[in-house]
């Protein structure tokens, strides 16, 4: 049995912090030293060619992937996507959000997309769960052994659409991270479709958007039996001194009318009245400085370990031939999940999703520890297969 291991942060705490004045200038964590980026053509970014280190380490153009923060870091000069030409990404292998600190303006007059993939009905493709944009979740896989349910923390049962806003997240999209996926389609041989991705654009001048940023779901791929396969949109934040134009920032899922909304948040001193955000949004003034990462003491749940046996601190879910645990054991397994900076007295979760089947929730008991770290524990058989499991932490 091969088991998938997802790790969760949850943000519980209050975004404090003095608010920014009109003439003030922005302090932006950025050294640009990505370059400035300013693409002629249309092109995808690879964020697998992100090297590892923290994210404040200097560029050489390709990011900075850091996993304690769980995003990939772009420090950029400036950025211009020109009319005509579409921005899109390549997963890093962790399904990472993307975040671009930016020295100077950031000019979109082109399209900047994060969105989810729609879901297929071939046999080969089906098999295997639609990519997410960046920062995102998969929708459910499809075969003859069963249908199965969309990844995330809204992810979708069988048939049924992901979820992000009411279920999880905060509005301050503090920490980032994207839409759920949907469900395989029972009515059909449907593979579910992906969520939106999630980004975090911070410029320390002005944002111009004349053209568009998107994290929508995936649409279902047809109407009819299977458009309760939908991914949900993602999360887009845009922090800057002002955010102009004429442009749009989408984060739902655009098909039958646009449901299954997403987060967008801007901060800003000024925002364009004749920009379009769906879902809506007013406009915030910027801390000082301006928060790009979760506080350090902020809650945190992970699995530690399936059957004793220890999980990676980065998983990378792959879910084909390979796993990030691999464990051989069709009885009852102790799954031990940790919590640091959140009390003891509140309620721990784990999400446990077949590859083809539906999710289920357990309830972990309290073993020991307390607020600062504590473990607790799931005792459960694992569906034969892939399986992912995801922790999640609801303060009381």
């Amino acid at each position: 049995m091969k088991s998938r291991i997802q790790t969760t942060t949850i943000l519980l705490a209050a975004i404090l912090g003095s608010w920014v004045t009109a003439n003030a200038q922005l302090t932006i964590p950025s050294d640009g030293s990505d370059g400035a980026f300013a693409p002629t053509e249309s092109v995808e970014i690879d964020l697998g060619l992100a090297f590892t280190a923290t994210w404040d380490t200097a560029g050489a153009g390709n990011g900075v992937y850091d996993p304690n923060q769980w995003a990939v870091v772009f420090k950029y000069a400036s950025v211009n996507i020109p009319e005509g030409v579409t921005v899109t990404f390549k997963n890093h292998p962790t399904y990472a959000p993307v975040v671009w600190l930016v020295q100077g303006n950031v000019t979109i007059d082109g399209e900047l997309n994060l969105d989810g993939r729609a879901g297929v009905t071939d046999s080969n493709g089906a098999l295997i769960p639609k990519d997410p944009g960046p920062g995102g979740f998969r929708g459910g896989a499809t075969s003859p052994q069963g249908w199965g349910s969309g990844y995330g923390a809204g992810g979708g049962l069988r048939s049924n659409r992901g979820n992000y806003l009411g279920i999880y997240g905060n509005p301050q999209v503090v920490p980032l991270i994207g839409g759920s996926g949907g469900g395989a389609s029972t009515n059909v041989p449907y593979s579910g479709s992906s969520g939106g991705g999630a980004i975090l654009i911070a410029a320390r001048e002005t944002i111009n958007l004349s053209g568009s940023i998107s994290a929508n779901g995936g649409s279902s791929g047809q109407s009819g039996s299977a458009v309760g396969a939908r991914g949900s949109g993602g999360a887009v934040r845009l922090i800057a001194s002002a955010v102009e134009g004429v442009g749009t920032v989408t984060a739902l899922n655009t098909s039958l009318g646009g449901e299954n909304p997403g987060r967008i948040r801007i901060e800003s001193t000024s925002l364009s009245n004749s920009i379009v955000t769906l879902p809506e949004t007013i406009v915030v003034p910027p801390t000082v400085p301006p928060q790009i990462w979760p506080p350090a003491n902020s809650p945190t749940a992970r699995v530690a370990s399936v059957d004793s046996v220890l999980a990676p601190l980065d998983p990378r879910a792959p879910l084909v031939a390979a796993a990030d645990v691999a464990i051989q054991n069709n009885d009852p397994v102790n799954i031990l999940i940790e919590t640091v900076n959140f009390p003891i007295e509140g309620i721990v979760q784990l999400f446990v999703i077949p590859k083809f089947g539906n999710r289920s929730t357990r309830t972990a008991s309290y073993v020991s520890g307390d607020l600062n770290q504590a473990i607790w524990q799931v005792q459960t058989a694992l569906p034969q297969g892939f399986v992912t499991l995801q922790a999640r932490a609801t303060q009381p």
